[in-house]
């Protein structure tokens, strides 16, 4: 088979009946990740779960009897891996939570605001 046809294939299954079978797959990542978090008692992520999926996957291909489905249910898992990898919020850094505190403390403050400025009033 050719490699878009693996990727035609996954694409169908994730928008498809996998979707209508399982719901959203943000959603239902997210709740895997919640339950194996607390079974190991350690912080998994929705996009942690897609890659150990992806790697489940890797790993049936060293044993046994291997079939198209497990390079699509690969190609769909990568797929998966990615949409919530971008659809993450950017993590604040440090800095930048100081500086976004300390910006709306001094704007609370009357500090910051163009013309009603109360350092240009001597305040």
């Amino acid at each position: 088979m050719k490699s878009y046809k693996f990727l035609d294939k996954a694409n169908t299954l994730v928008k498809g009946q996998r979707e209508i079978d399982y719901g959203d797959k943000v959603k239902n990542h997210s709740n895997i990740a919640k339950l194996w978090s607390a079974y190991l008692d350690t912080p998994i992520t929705a996009h942690d779960v897609a890659i150990m999926m992806t790697l489940l996957k890797v790993a049936r291909t060293k044993l046994g009897a291997v079939s198209e489905d497990t390079y699509i249910d690969m190609s769909a898992y990568g797929a998966i891996a990615g949409e919530i990898k971008f659809k993450e919020p950017k993590k604040e850094s440090e800095g930048e939570r100081r500086g976004r505190e300390t910006g709306e403390y001094l704007k609370s403050l009357g500090y910051m605001g163009g013309k009603n400025n109360n350092v240009d009033k001597g305040k």
